[in-house]
């Protein structure tokens, strides 16, 4: 019996076996076979030896005016009949930089304990270069206090009383960012954003000390020597209103136009 399983089991073993050693040198030979490179570095050289040729002929080609006339963009303004409508870096209207600014300003005071007004006055600035100026602001505004009726209701007396602050403010004039506005095909106006920030006093009789204010703003150059001016800015004044004293931020709204003194 087991003689007869024996020899069954002979052929399929050598079947087997034939079948393996026949898969296993497949995959010898396919593992030992190079693999076949698309381009061979003869061609490689023959497209780099091209693509140098064709470079060679281009800068031949070129059209030396062309350079000329890209320059030329560069240079000129743009939005006239010399240079056309074609926009490259526009120059400045003007240099800032030992110059002096003159602004009439009006604008609204949003006041923190106080009654919203507004307020109106003038600034003069001197820039130590394109970036950096000092500025010296003065203004005026009513000090109300609208809500005293419901403080007067109980004792029938005057608690707060109405009057005029006057704001002497000097800062620091920072502008760090020259931007050009395209409103038309043929019109550019130039144009600053600015950072302020500097302290001054504040003369009324419920301020405690100094007035501090930072803010920022824009100026358009409408014209030479003429801009448009716009600015937000807190101004953070230590007052008492009521017997009860704090530091209050303030937030002023100005629109202004300004003109430069040519140097």
């Amino acid at each position: 019996m087991i003689e007869r399983s024996y020899r069954n089991a002979l052929p399929r073993l050598t079947i087997v076996v034939v079948v393996g050693l026949t898969l296993a040198s497949r995959v010898v030979a396919f593992a030992v076979q190079p693999i076949e490179q698309p381009f061979s570095d003869s061609e490689d050289a023959d497209i780099a030896a091209d693509d140098a040729r064709e470079q060679d002929q281009g800068g031949d080609d070129e059209d030396p005016a062309s350079s000329l006339h890209a320059l030329s963009c560069l240079e000129g303004e743009g939005g006239n009949e010399q240079d056309g409508a074609r926009r490259g870096v526009q120059k400045r209207d003007f240099i800032k930089k030992r110059r002096l600014e003159v602004a009439a300003l009006g604008g609204y005071y949003a006041s923190d304990a106080l009654s919203s007004t507004y307020l109106y006055g003038a600034a003069l600035s001197f820039f130590l270069s394109e970036d950096f100026g000092l500025e010296f602001l003065v203004t005026r505004n009513p000090v109300m206090f609208r809500l005293e009726e419901a403080f007067n209701s109980f004792d029938r007396e005057r608690h707060f009383q109405s009057g005029v602050a006057w704001n002497a403010l000097g800062a620091m004039l920072w502008a760090p960012v020259h931007a050009k506005l395209r409103w038309s095909e043929r019109h550019i106006t130039h144009a600053d954003l600015l950072l302020v920030a500097g302290a001054g006093e504040t003369a009324h009789e419920s301020v405690q000390g100094l007035t501090f204010q930072v803010g920022a703003g824009i100026k358009l150059y409408l014209a030479r020597y003429v801009s448009l001016r716009f600015d937000v800015r807190d101004l953070m004044v230590p007052q008492e209103v009521l017997s009860r004293g704090r530091t209050t931020h303030n937030l002023v709204t100005m629109f202004g136009l300004c003109a430069w003194v040519p140097g």
